[in-house]
């Protein structure tokens, strides 16, 4: 056994300098995706909400829950919807890059009509794997006539 940790020992620096040969051999990584790879992206918060978003190159489709405040009945009241859309990203594989959405977004809350969304904004690139979405939505609902400006703001996990 003595004999097995000795050979581990004169071992290490050697396999510590054919990594570090390996990696500084390695091109860089690039911190974003290609345009044209399928990517499954886990969101949370209201941008386009919590649920997963499935995207390649420009386009993106997504399932989410999307919570909100209402006045309704002459009181501020929570709202929920399920939010079903597509989104488009104008530079997909850049670090920044603008999108809109347009999504069905039926009511879980009784009170509230089934509705429509319009998103607007930015997303950012946090490395390869991590984005933030800051943007603006319209909420409106034909059945009631009732629309809703929100400012929407998202983190996502990509897989």
């Amino acid at each position: 056994m003595r004999t097995l940790w000795l050979y581990l020992i004169a071992l290490a620096p050697l396999t510590a300098h054919a990594q570090s040969a390996a990696q500084s051999a390695a091109p860089p990584r690039a911190t974003t995706v290609a345009r044209n790879d399928w990517r499954v992206t886990l969101t949370i918060f209201r941008s386009p909400g919590t649920g997963l978003q499935v995207s390649k190159g420009h386009l993106a489709a997504f399932v989410a829950h999307y919570p909100t405040v209402i006045k309704r009945d002459g009181a501020q009241r929570g709202t929920q919807f399920v939010r079903l859309g597509l989104a488009a990203y104008a530079r997909p594989d850049g670090r920044t890059s603008p999108y809109a959405s347009v999504s069905f977004a039926p009511s879980l809350t009784k009170g509230w009509s089934n509705s429509a969304l319009l998103d607007v904004g930015a997303r950012q690139q946090f490395g390869s794997r991590y984005s933030g979405q800051l943007g603006v939505a319209l909420l409106y609902a034909p059945h009631t006539r009732q629309t809703r400006v929100n400012p929407t703001v998202g983190l996502g996990v990509r897989f």
